[in-house]
Formats: structure tokens, sequence, C-alpha cells
């Protein structure tokens, strides 16, 4: 893994201004991925604006951890059931063509 791909969660916590706890309560249940190199946490760089989602959730709406775990899961659900409706309506379409 790339150096530039990462930032340590210290770095992304005083960049943000939020405890470090934080975090450490989205790895434990699995929102995000901590990678540990050198005794050094860090997050992936890609994962930055999944984490504002979540920080927007609990800060923003007040939503506590178990909360957000519901919630995520649930938006991550309804985008892959739009990907897929967008899918069907895609080859729907194609097959349309061909019956006029």
């Amino acid at each position: 893994m790339e150096t530039s791909d990462i930032i340590s969660i210290k770095q992304f916590c005083s960049l943000y201004n939020i405890p470090i706890t934080f975090i450490n309560s989205l790895n434990e249940i699995d929102l995000i991925e901590v990678v540990t190199i050198k005794k050094t946490q860090f997050i992936q760089k890609s994962h930055i604006k999944n984490i504002e989602k979540l920080m927007r959730m609990h800060f923003d709406l007040n939503i506590n951890m178990e909360g957000i775990d519901v919630v995520y899961n649930l938006l991550q659900q309804i985008e892959t059931l739009q990907k897929e409706n967008a899918n069907l309506n895609n080859k729907l379409k194609f097959y349309e063509s061909f019956y006029p």
C-alpha cells in the first residue's frame, strides 16, 4: 500500500477536530478499516468520504454508534438496489429495442 493512499488517524482527527475514539469506535463495529504500520494507525484516503458521512450522522444528527451502523448498512443496501435497478432498466431497454 502506497503511503500516499493513507492518512494517520491522529492527523485525520486533528484536521477534522474529532476524537480518536470516534474512529476507533467505527473500526470496532467494522464500518471502517484501520491499517496499522509500525504501531501507527492509518485509514485509507479513499474512505474519507464515507467517514465524513458517518461523522455527520454522529455529530450533526446525534445518532449513536449502533444507530450509525444500522443507517449506514441500510444506505449501502439502497445504493446496491439502485445500481441493480439501473442495470435491469438498461437490459430491459436493450431487449425492448428488438421488439418495437
